[in-house]
């Protein structure tokens, strides 16, 4: 029962519920369908306040923290002395300054030193060398205080002493002349000596050709003089001489008699000598026999002379005696051998005395035939002695022909001075030099040592370290289409969370063209030096960078871009929204344009605070 009441109950209070709901619901529709059947509303404009405030223009980027203006270094050519193998003897730290004309790396014991030039090293530098690489290097050692004269962009003794210095104050040996050099330069030297003995005897010849002096002339006529004596005494020969030849002859013979004569008598001598001899070997021959028999006697217990008995006295006095008969036996010999060699070498002897005498005396013979009848040959040699004689004498009185000697001076000088020319050529390019591998032009120094990558012992090949300046830098770029808008030298905004405030900076460096030191093609390297101190935790990271490019001097009217339109002669105006809901027109001039909003001045009409510019039309539909 009870059951049954409440089902009831509950059918009841739905159909209540179901009833009120449509009662209600008649009334209600939904925004879609008020859209539907209501009218479209009129059009109406959209305004934007004009305002009345300061503007300012940006360009943003981002770049990275470290330190300013990175170069990497590598060799520009040679070392001195071409070694083979290119090993760092020598490397800074990392983190180490290098000042001006220090060695930033030595190589095969070479040193590779930097300097402040914007030219980059392409050639080696030698005496005679011209241009404006040259010119860096003497204004790099006039700053360091080894050139004491004006830098004038060529290579002459000055450059190369105050490059020895230079090298001397680091510890290294400048690159002097080779031996190749050398050799050229003795070369030349020599050359400049046989030039000058040239033409000291050309000029000397020219002299004597000109004026041979009366000493030649006297020496000239003297010489006639005598070949002309001797043709007439070899023609007549005098008395005397004849004389002196006949009795020459006479010598000659008396000495070869005298010879012969003398020959006789020492080998008469020699064989006698040697018969001699002969007699003394028998008697000591015999003397010997009988100390023997003597000694053989006393041997056998009987003194040879008394019979009695020897004593031991007797006995050394009868051994005594038989050496001294033998070494007199062997004397006696060896002057028979004596005797018979001087006999045996007297016929070489005698032949040569017998064949000088004979030809002293033919010559002495030949002397006085040749005196008494000369040749026709000597005739002819005294004859041409006269003609020569006398024709070195007209030489010397008639006029000189001096073309020749005068050609020939002019010759010797000529080759003097060519070889002056080029000994002064060759020592003007020779001495001390500069490779191109031993020095590196920076922009600016001192430079930090930032990275090595060639290591004290490792092979050098492409560059070998990167060096930074010393302060630190913001280095990124600028997009093509900003750079009109950046200068160097400009203002700059280094922002990061990390920091509390932005950090002011200047522009140091904007390349002129883009796509260098690493960055794309699209955009120009740009380094900023920050104006405080950047904190430590900065360094290496990518902060954003705000750049102010323009600003108006105070407050002027700002509206938004959208405001704008042109007329059709080409003015620009804007439209002001009044309160009746019509609107008028106001002629400006459009000035800096920044965040959206562009700055205008009015022309023909006013603008007041407050006032609402039209910047578009919203749709009654």
């Amino acid at each position: 029962m009870k059951r049954g009441l409440a089902v009831a109950a509950v059918v009841l209070l739905v159909g209540v519920s179901a009833g009120v709901g449509w009662w209600f619901g008649r009334g209600i529709r939904s925004p879609a369908q008020i859209a539907a059947e209501a009218d479209p509303p009129d059009p109406s404009l959209i305004t934007v306040e004009v305002e009345r405030k300061e503007l300012s223009a940006n360009v943003i980027t981002r770049a990275d923290v470290g330190y300013d203006d990175p170069a990497t270094l590598s060799l520009g050519g040679a070392l001195g002395g071409r070694p083979d193998v290119l090993v760092v003897t020598a490397a800074p730290k990392r983190g180490e300054d290098l000042q001006e004309g220090s060695a930033a790396i030595e190589i095969a014991g070479r040193p590779v030193f930097l300097l402040v030039g914007d030219i980059p090293v392409f050639r080696d530098m030698r005496p005679g060398t011209q241009g404006p690489d040259v010119l860096q290097v003497e204004q790099a050692l006039a700053r360091l205080g080894f050139l004491a004269g004006a830098p004038d962009q060529k290579w002459d003794d000055d450059t190369g002493e105050a490059v020895r210095a230079w090298y001397q104050d680091n510890g290294y040996q400048a690159n002097g002349i080779s031996e190749q050099e050398k050799t050229a330069l003795r070369t030349a030297q020599t050359r400049i000596r046989t030039a000058t003995d040239a033409l000291t005897a050309a000029r000397k010849a020219l002299r004597e050709a000109r004026n041979p002096g009366q000493a030649a002339v006297r020496g000239a006529r003297a010489a006639v003089t005598d070949a002309q004596q001797s043709l007439d005494e070899l023609l007549d020969p005098p008395v005397g001489d004849i004389r002196r030849a006949r009795d020459a002859v006479t010598a000659a013979t008396e000495s070869l008699q005298a010879t012969r004569t003398k020959i006789a008598d020492e080998d008469a001598a020699a064989e006698e000598a040697v018969t001699t001899a002969q007699r003394a070997r028998e008697r000591a021959a015999q003397a010997y026999a009988q100390a023997e028999q003597n000694w053989r006697s006393a041997q056998t217990g009987v003194h040879p002379v008394t019979g009695a008995i020897p004593t031991p006295a007797d006995l050394n006095a009868l051994r005594l005696a038989v050496d001294g008969a033998r070494i007199e036996l062997n004397g006696a010999e060896k002057a028979i051998a004596d005797a018979q060699e001087a006999l045996d070498q007297r016929p070489t002897a005698a032949a040569t005395e017998l064949r000088q005498a004979h030809n002293g005396l033919l010559n002495a013979q030949e002397a006085l035939d040749e005196l008494m009848n000369p040749s026709e040959k000597t005739r002819r040699t005294a004859r041409n002695g006269l003609l020569d004689a006398q024709e070195a004498l007209a030489r010397l009185l008639a006029p000189p022909d001096i073309a020749d000697k005068e050609r020939q001076v002019q010759d010797a000088e000529t080759e003097l001075a060519d070889a002056a020319k080029a000994l002064a050529d060759l020592e003007a390019e020779t001495g001390t030099w500069l490779p191109a591998g031993e020095i590196i032009f920076l922009r600016r120094m001192p430079v930090r040592v930032d990275a090595l990558t060639a290591e004290q012992g490792s092979l050098v090949s492409g560059g070998f370290m990167t060096v930074t300046g010393s302060d630190l830098a913001v280095r990124g770029s600028v997009p093509v289409r900003d750079i009109s808008l950046v200068k160097q030298g400009g203002e700059a905004m280094i922002e990061d969370p990390a920091l509390t405030d932005p950090i002011p900076g200047t522009i140091r460096l904007l390349e002129d063209r883009a796509g260098t030191r690493g960055v794309s093609s699209d955009r120009h390297y740009m380094e900023i030096v920050a104006d405080e101190e950047i904190p430590d935790e900065l360094i290496g990271s990518n902060v954003r960078v705000v750049i102010p490019v323009g600003g108006t001097e105070g407050e002027v009217w700002a509206v938004p871009a959208a405001a704008l339109s042109a007329t059709a002669d080409g003015a620009t105006r804007i439209e002001i929204a009044r309160p009746d809901g019509t609107a008028r027109f106001v002629e400006v001039e459009p000035g800096l344009a920044a965040q959206g909003v562009v700055e205008v001045t009015p022309l023909d009409g006013e603008i007041s605070a407050g006032d609402l510019v039209v910047v578009g039309v919203a749709s009654g539909e």
